[in-house]
This record gives structure tokens, sequence and C-alpha cells, in this order.
């Protein structure tokens, strides 16, 4: 299956959002997609992560319901997982849910959101570690926008990872 096709796709971005069970955080760690019948990888780019599925930001993001293996590299660690796309959008990415992860990787992965969580970064880190349920008030709306804003920005290569971190930080203190 090849990515999407040029257009919107799948379902409404607000139920998925609505259905959400854990704390997602902003972070902007480097991904690789593989859908598993096809064999064909897409590049992309974390914009937020939680311990069921995360959000990749990706100019080909593939259809609703594809089957995919997916790498997450931060540092020198990666994480390998099966995810399932729930929400797609051309030009802009796609929502994953986690559907099979070994024990070993969920346990790094606690150990990425906790350190999330608790705002640590490790050095050369873009990661911000802010929760965005922290965030959400009345201008929740402006502030993800924002937020998408400033991600489209660093993948555009218009921001570094200073800039970036520097701005995220200064939106959610």
């Amino acid at each position: 299956m090849n990515p999407a096709p040029n257009r919107e796709h799948g379902r409404d971005r607000r139920d998925v959002i609505n259905r959400r069970s854990s704390p997602r955080y902003p972070a902007t760690s480097a991904t690789e997609a593989v859908h598993i019948p096809g064999g064909i990888k897409v590049a992309g780019r974390l914009s937020d992560i939680s311990r069921n599925g995360c959000y990749v930001d990706t100019i080909t993001p593939f259809e609703v319901g594809a089957a995919l293996a997916l790498m997450i590299r931060q540092d020198n660690q990666s994480i390998t997982t099966l995810a399932e796309v729930v929400y797609s959008q051309i030009g802009m990415g796609m929502g994953l849910m986690f559907t099979t992860t070994e024990p070993e990787q969920i346990q790094l992965l606690g150990t990425w959101l906790g350190e999330l969580e608790r705002g640590e970064q490790r050095p050369n880190s873009p990661e911000i570690g802010v929760p965005l349920d922290r965030a959400k008030s009345a201008d929740a709306g402006l502030r993800d926008i924002i937020v998408e804003l400033i991600v489209l920005l660093r993948r555009r290569d218009v921001l570094n990872d200073v800039e970036e971190t520097a701005l995220m930080r200064k939106l959610f203190a």
C-alpha cells in the first residue's frame, strides 16, 4: 500500500483527541514507519508521544487503518513497535496507535515518558518535557496551532533544535 492519496481522510481529529487515555508530551525524535505488507518506508518526526501512541509529522502519511512497523530514535536508543494509523492528513502527518510492543520496548518507552513528564532532557536531546494536558485552558486551541507551527518550522529547518526548545518552553511556561 502506498502513502495516502492527496486528500484528508480518516476519523475526525477531534474524535481521536477526545478518546486519548494517556497524557501526550511534545517530542521531536526521528521516526521511520514501514508499511507491513508493502514494505514502503516513510521517514518523519514525532510531534508528540504517549504510552498508547504518537503523532508523526510527515508529508506522505499512510492511510487510516494501515498496519506499520515503527521505529523511534532518540540519542543512541530506539523503540520499535507495531502501530496502526488512526488519523491521517496529507502534508501534515499521521496519528498512530501502538498495537504490539515488546516488554523491553514498553519499559524504555516508560523511561522516556517519565523523563518528559519530569521535564528532563538528555544532552543533545530536542525533547520538550511539558505534558500537553497541563497546557489545556481556554486558549488550548491556539496553543495547539502554535505547537504545530513550531514543529513545522523545525521540520523545514527554519528553526534549529535550540530555538524550537526555547519557543516550546515559553509557550508552556
